[in-house]
């Protein structure tokens, strides 16, 4: 569900991250340097960053713009610091490119705060989208739906000729068959014979099929290849129950459980064209959401609701579990007796219960686990070294201040 900080509606997930990371810089030292600028380029080290708000600039298709106004104001704002870290964190992980070819895509973050998209593709076209984040719908999911219309709208003639050309094949074929004598009439052997010459049509039509700007993707010629009828032709079910089990059959997220489909929408399927294929894009794109984040650290699953308009909501679990190696660490340095250290050593074993139990539940990856292990031997090594006494007045202030910053 979309939670809104500042004028910005980002993700539950991105409101936590940026909330979470307000909290490290409020227990770091006061005397920690580094521009917010560098800061972003640490935390989203996947993104590549630069100053300004020009479009087209940079290789690749994982840049970020940002206003150099919009950077003072982070520095000098608390709030506006959390509102645009939480949208950089949907910036990250929002796949722009949606698997169409293109040479390079960004993102520009304006001097009013705004959102844009921008991308070059092969030929050079360029495009530019300016996204509403003030809106309690997903941003994102605005912006690729207007991607997925425009790709609509231009595959719409293609897609139709070859149709055409396959129907025309098939009514070929049933005047053959009228006029050949004492025909045996095997209804299933004159399916497999039209299955074939429509497959033979689609596979020497693949190439231009690839060339449709359907995002350019792939499980389309697929779907066409193997007469799936997902990608525009009709397919007929006789009732709900056959409609479920080809979506079970075919779709990974109904499958497992993860979507939730209202009945009357499926009756509609039954009969409309439009919805029915509508349905198979929705779970089409579904699955490749999820087959895209399943294996992310943190990736506790998502669950899809069509409902009877054909309206879709999309939701993903995200939960991590990590250890403040630097607070740790400065506990450490802080003990001063064996009692100081038992009592991060503690700490340190309830940690590495903690990390262990989520690397096992996919909240973090083994390398938290082995932060923790280095930190819980370099405490038992310590330990060693440090006098068996009680504390003076001194050490123990010290003491307290570490365990509780």
């Amino acid at each position: 569900m979309p939670v809104r900080i500042g004028q910005s509606y980002v993700s539950e997930a991105a409101a936590e991250y940026a909330k979470a990371r307000q909290k490290e810089r409020e227990e770091a030292a006061a005397n920690e340097k580094g521009s917010v600028f560098s800061e972003l380029q640490g935390k989203f080290s996947g993104m590549k960053f630069s100053i300004g708000t020009n479009p087209f600039s940079g290789m690749g298709t994982n840049n970020v713009s940002i206003s150099p106004k919009i950077l003072m104001q982070m520095e000098n704002d608390p709030e506006k610091r959390l509102e645009y870290e939480a949208l950089l964190y949907d910036v990250s992980n929002t796949d722009l490119v949606q698997g169409r070819n293109l040479k390079s895509a960004g993102w520009i973050i304006d001097d009013n705060g705004g959102l844009r998209a921008w991308s070059v593709g092969v030929s050079d076209n360029r495009n530019q989208s300016f996204v509403k984040r003030s809106n309690t719908k997903n941003w994102w999911q605005e912006l690729l739906d207007k991607q997925s219309k425009k790709a609509k709208k231009t595959s719409k003639g293609s897609l139709k000729a070859l149709q055409e050309k396959i129907e025309e094949k098939k009514k070929e074929m049933a005047s053959e068959l009228k006029d050949i004598p004492y025909l045996p009439v095997d209804q299933r052997a004159l399916k497999r014979m039209a299955d074939s010459h429509v497959t033979d049509i689609l596979r020497d039509n693949t190439e231009k099929i690839m060339q449709i700007p359907y995002n350019g993707n792939p499980m389309l010629a697929k779907a066409y290849l193997q007469n799936n009828k997902v990608a525009g032709t009709s397919q007929a079910f006789k009732n709900i129950d056959e409609l479920n089990a080809y979506l079970w059959d075919n779709y990974q997220v109904v499958s497992g459980g993860m979507t939730s489909i209202s009945s009357k929408y499926l009756q509609k399927c039954l009969t409309d064209d439009d919805s029915r294929n509508r349905l198979f894009d929705i779970l089409r794109a579904a699955d490749e959401s999820y087959a895209s984040r399943k294996d992310e650290v943190g990736f506790q699953g998502m669950n899809v609701r069509i409902s009877e308009n054909g309206e879709v909501t999309t939701e993903s679990s995200k939960s991590t579990v990590t250890v403040n190696e630097g607070k740790r660490s400065r506990q450490i340095a802080a003990a001063a007796t064996q009692k100081d250290m038992q009592a991060v050593i503690a700490l340190l074993e309830q940690d590495l219960q903690e990390v262990e139990d989520g690397y096992k539940q996919n909240k973090c990856d083994e390398a938290e686990v082995e932060k923790v292990k280095r930190l819980l031997a370099e405490a038992k090594q310590r330990m060693g070294t440090l006098p068996d006494r009680e504390p003076t007045q001194e050490e123990q202030s010290i003491m307290s201040i570490n365990m509780l910053i």
